[in-house]
């Protein structure tokens, strides 16, 4: 079809232009070549782009071409036929700035959906599949631009490790489809009850960390501890015929100057973590901020303290 059309316009312009004002003199074959080379190549290029458009906005690249197949066609002309040479270079000028139109248009929405495909990409790569919460890449990444902010404006953060009370039982029990049904309500449930400025990760199965920049530990305590009793008041709906009750235990640590939030910081949540199920579960225990002796090598971790 391409073929044909491409065929039929330059016969149609030819014709036109043979009847209305003839041969040149003198034909510069060299030139009308060249030309004429290029022009087939802007007509090749338009095909491309037009056969893989499904709109106008996809179509606004091959526009582009078409319109400078025209403009070198129109010059083409003119070296073999005696078009009045203003004419000549008014159409050339005009189908030339039509294309630079098209391009600069088509370049934009290209550019336009090249970022949203790298951002979606991005945040594919950021982004647990079932909670769509953060996963813990991004909690690296974050980790490292707060830690930074921290040590410039001598900032508090705080992070809390929660996990999923009894959380194997459920999938043993009732399969590993209504695990996940509980991971995304509980997910959903920290998101409503975490503050604005606080990130929310899936750090693994069902262990959760929550980052709570310029938070000391005593805000961090309370938030923990509304999250702890949200979850326990919470009727986990799974179907029509299947409600479950489920709680979290949750650890609790202040960053320190000189830490590393996904080392030591997470290490002594991670121990308050531990403290917490040892001593009956849907409990929060916090870290001990006062003692810095972990910052010495070698020295171990802090001590835990219970709150709740």
């Amino acid at each position: 079809m391409y073929v044909m059309v491409f065929l039929l316009l330059i016969a149609s312009v030819a014709f036109l232009c043979h009847k209305f004002y003839g041969f040149q003199n003198h034909i510069d074959w060299v030139l009308a070549t060249i030309y004429a080379c290029l022009s087939v190549f802007s007509f090749y290029v338009f095909a491309i782009n037009d056969m893989h458009a499904k709109n106008f906005k996809g179509r606004t690249m091959a526009l582009s071409f078409l319109t400078v197949h025209l403009a070198l066609m129109v010059l083409v002309m003119s070296f073999i036929f005696a078009t009045p040479v203003q004419l000549t270079w008014y159409l050339a000028g005009l189908f030339f700035g039509l294309s630079y139109l098209f391009g600069f248009y088509g370049l934009n929405e290209w550019s336009k959906r090249h970022n949203r495909s790298k951002q979606l990409m991005q945040n594919e790569l950021l982004t647990d599949e079932l909670t769509q919460l953060f996963n813990r890449r991004a909690m690296a990444q974050h980790a490292l631009k707060e830690e930074q902010f921290c040590q410039m404006m001598h900032s508090q953060l705080s992070m809390m490790i929660i996990d999923i009370d009894d959380f194997k039982k459920i999938n043993d029990q009732y399969g590993h489809a209504v695990g996940d049904v509980i991971l995304v309500q509980i997910s959903e449930l920290f998101q409503h009850h975490v503050n604005e400025s606080g990130s929310i990760y899936r750090w693994g199965g069902e262990e959760f960390v929550v980052m709570l920049p310029v938070t000391g530990l005593f805000e961090a305590k309370q938030i923990a501890k509304k999250l702890t009793r949200k979850v326990a008041e919470h009727e986990f709906s799974i179907n029509s015929l299947l409600t479950l009750s489920v709680t979290i235990s949750v650890g609790v640590a202040q960053w320190i100057v000189g830490e590393s939030i996904c080392k030591e910081t997470l290490e002594r949540a991670d121990k308050a973590l531990y403290k917490a199920k040892s001593t009956g579960k849907n409990a929060v225990v916090v870290a001990d901020f006062t003692d810095i002796s972990h910052t010495n090598k070698g020295t171990g971790l802090t001590k835990q303290a219970s709150i709740f």
